[in-house]
């Protein structure tokens, strides 16, 4: 739908044209074979060492633009989520995450274990890709700790937000509603299966222009917290105690706003 396969071809004839890349393979659901016409590309460039990685990244963004040159472009570096991570989205549609990879330090690992190989020299490509297949997905598990420490954050911010819609404000309390679902939810996400009913109740979160509306889901978004804290202490065999008398009272606080 949004020239996967014309983006795909027109990046392999740049990068088989290019002597300093050693090999270039896509991962992600075009590696898994399990894309549609909504996926992005997900591509590794792959450089024989180090200086060449550090070399090619300077010139990241006009590497994207030789790849469709007669598409305009936005991109950013994406370095919280890893280095030399490069995101564009081309005005035809197409997202597509480049990986700046080198030889020397590309590490096997498991997300790596399916791809589409676009060029490969000396197949080093295929080696690696073997190397992939035999590690094993590692299992995201969150501390005591860090639950601790999100579980008091969450509470504050909670009731930040609550309190301001009971006065009918839904301006003011809109930026910290959305900390805090980044701050908190993310990591209860990923630390629960993807088919935890737990899990399915907090991504229905939600925010209108309505503060009575609003203020009537947060007392959903509660119960769908503390459900899905739950759910992460059992399954993660954690040593963590809920303050049941603070979170009773401010539970019956919430019933009264709400």
């Amino acid at each position: 739908m949004f020239e996967q396969e014309r983006m795909i071809g027109r990046l392999q004839r740049r990068v088989v044209d290019d002597p300093d890349i050693s090999a270039c393979f896509l991962s992600g659901s075009f590696g898994r074979r399990a894309d549609d016409p909504y996926s992005d590309l997900d591509v590794a460039l792959v450089y024989p060492d180090n200086q060449a990685q550090e070399k090619a990244w300077r010139d990241r963004t006009k590497f994207a633009g030789s790849v469709m040159p007669y598409v305009s472009l936005k991109s950013f570096d994406a370095a919280h989520i890893r280095p030399f991570f490069h995101i564009v989205l081309y005005a035809n549609g197409s997202k597509v995450d480049y990986r700046f990879e080198s030889q020397e330090s590309l590490m096997p690992n498991p997300w790596d274990s399916h791809m589409k190989i676009l060029k490969d020299t000396a197949g080093w490509a295929e080696v690696y890709q073997l190397s992939c297949s035999q590690q094993a997905l590692p299992q995201v598990k969150m501390g005591s700790h860090e639950l601790t420490l999100l579980d008091q954050q969450f509470w504050v911010m909670f009731w930040d937000v609550l309190r301001l819609l009971a006065r009918g404000d839904t301006d003011k309390p809109f930026p910290i509603y959305l900390e805090l679902l980044h701050f908190t939810f993310p990591p209860l996400l990923k630390s629960l299966p993807q088919n935890s009913a737990v899990r399915l109740n907090l991504i229905k979160a939600r925010f209108s222009s309505d503060a009575t509306v609003t203020a009537s889901h947060m007392q959903e978004l509660l119960n769908a917290y503390i459900g899905a804290r739950t759910a992460v202490v059992e399954e993660h065999h954690l040593r963590f105690a809920s303050d049941q008398s603070f979170e009773k009272q401010i539970q019956r606080l919430v019933e009264r706003l709400t």
